[in-house]
Order: C-alpha cells, then sequence, then structure tokens
C-alpha cells in the first residue's frame, strides 16, 4: 500500500489531496468530502484512519482539502456550496483518468456539508456509483433560518459583506445566498437506483439526527440508515468511530 500526493488544477487554484493506494490494481475508489472548515485530516483523524482502513481492504481511498480549506490553494472567505461541488466534480474527472481507478467503480464520502457537497453532486454526476454521508445536513435552514446564521444577523452579514465566525474563518456573503441554490432533499431523491447509505450520531448537536430520517424518507431504494446510538458530530469516541468506519468500508466494499 502506497499514499501518494496529488494535486488538481481547479479555476486556477490548486487543491492538495492524499491518495491511499491498495497493492491490487485498478481498483473500487472512494473519494472523502471533509466537512465547513474541516479539511482531509479532520476532526481526531478521522479520516486518515478511515483512508487507511480502505486501502488495507482493497479500496483506493482520496482525501483532499476543497479550496480556501487545509493546504489548497484559494481564500476559505471566497468559498460556496457551488464551489465545493465544482471541487469535486474536477476531482472526480481527475480520478477517471488515473489507471490506479476502476473507472465505473467510484464512490463518494461526505462529512456533514460534505455529505450535503456529495449529494448535490452525485446527483448530477453519474460517475458516482455509490453514496456514503456521515452527519449530513437535509436542508440549509439550520444555516439561514429566522434570519440567522451562526447566530448572526444574515442582514448585517450581507451588508458588511462577511461574517467572522469563533474558530477565525471568515465567511463570504456569497455562502449564505449560495445555499438558497441547493437542494439536499430533491438531489438525494436522484440517486437511486445508485445505492445511498446515510450514518448519524443519535446526539449530533451540530446537525440534529432528524435530518438523517429526512434524507432517508426521501431517498429511492437502495438506501441503509444507520443510528450511532449516542454518537456526536464527528463521532469522537474511538468505539464510535471503530464503528463507523468498519460499516462504511464493508458497504463500499459491497456496493462498488
Amino acid at each position: 500500500m502506497e499514499e501518494t500526493p496529488i494535486f488538481v488544477n481547479v479555476m486556477g487554484e490548486r487543491i492538495h489531496g492524499v491518495m491511499h493506494v491498495p497493492n491490487r490494481l485498478p481498483a473500487p475508489t472512494v473519494v472523502l468530502c471533509h466537512g465547513f472548515t474541516g479539511n482531509r485530516v479532520e476532526a481526531h483523524r478521522l479520516f486518515v484512519r478511515a483512508a487507511r482502513k480502505m486501502s488495507r481492504e482493497g479500496i483506493v481511498a482520496v482525501r483532499f482539502d476543497f479550496r480556501g480549506s487545509g493546504e489548497s490553494e484559494g481564500e476559505f472567505e471566497k468559498m460556496t456550496v457551488s464551489s465545493e461541488i465544482i471541487d469535486l466534480n474536477t476531482v472526480l474527472s481527475f480520478l477517471l483518468g488515473r489507471s490506479e481507478v476502476s473507472s465505473d467503480k467510484i464512490g463518494v464520502l461526505g462529512l456533514s456539508l460534505g455529505g450535503a457537497v456529495s449529494i448535490l453532486t452525485a446527483a448530477r454526476n453519474q460517475s458516482v456509483k455509490a453514496v456514503c454521508t456521515w452527519s449530513s445536513p437535509a436542508e440549509f435552514k439550520l444555516i439561514s433560518d429566522g434570519g440567522k446564521a451562526f447566530g448572526m444577523d444574515l442582514k448585517s452579514i450581507l451588508e458588511k459583506g462577511y461574517a467572522d465566525l469563533p474558530s477565525g474563518y471568515r465567511v463570504g456573503k456569497d455562502f449564505f445566498t449560495d445555499v438558497l441554490k441547493h437542494d439536499i432533499l430533491d438531489s438525494c431523491s436522484k440517486i437511486s437506483p445508485r445505492p445511498l447509505l446515510i450514518i448519524h450520531g443519535s446526539e449530533d448537536p451540530v446537525v440534529p439526527v432528524r435530518h438523517a430520517q429526512m434524507l432517508y424518507d426521501r431517498a429511492g431504494e437502495p438506501k441503509s440508515l444507520v443510528i450511532i446510538e449516542g454518537a456526536d458530530h464527528t463521532f469522537s469516541r474511538r468505539d464510535w468511530e471503530d464503528r463507523v468506519i468498519e460499516i462504511t468500508t464493508e458497504w463500499f466494499k459491497k456496493n462498488l
């Protein structure tokens, strides 16, 4: 098994990623999409452990930083859901030309906002043959409902042109206007007959578990829903993490 750096150019900016390559090639491939303000390592190295597990099980796993995140070029302030869809589509196109990749066996895995981006992308990109989401929102109202966004007045954000988050990230106003263009549930219904796996923690404080049920109810067959009892948004206990990674890896082995 090897771990190889990859670089993908998107609209004049370079995306940084890592390809985890198993011994037998070409192989089924899974692209991992990180969450809002996350990166290709993710919380408690969740994506690193997941990618290495998949590689050991014969899957090419690709972790990358969306533009403006991690080590990729670009500024986070310019990030939108639409820009992340462009990034993912470009990475998928890049992989279709790689000798390591079985081009008819490509799946996507997304955490949180990355889950929404995975659904929105897969609905329109038929090269994606299987989709798995971890802690994905089913709608964007939790971001911009009731005139509030991240607890701040949305009108003020639009007038100022940005919002400074407590984490130190600055979000541009285009992010808030762009989310209104995307219907996650409608896109979810368009994934079938390709398989969908939805995993969510029962005690997720960021994206309530009801979002998982909303996605499941809207999706066509084949579909699966797994609720990790007691788990939070990023499955930040080793037994939760191990279970999520094991379930996901076995599911991709079966469905790719």
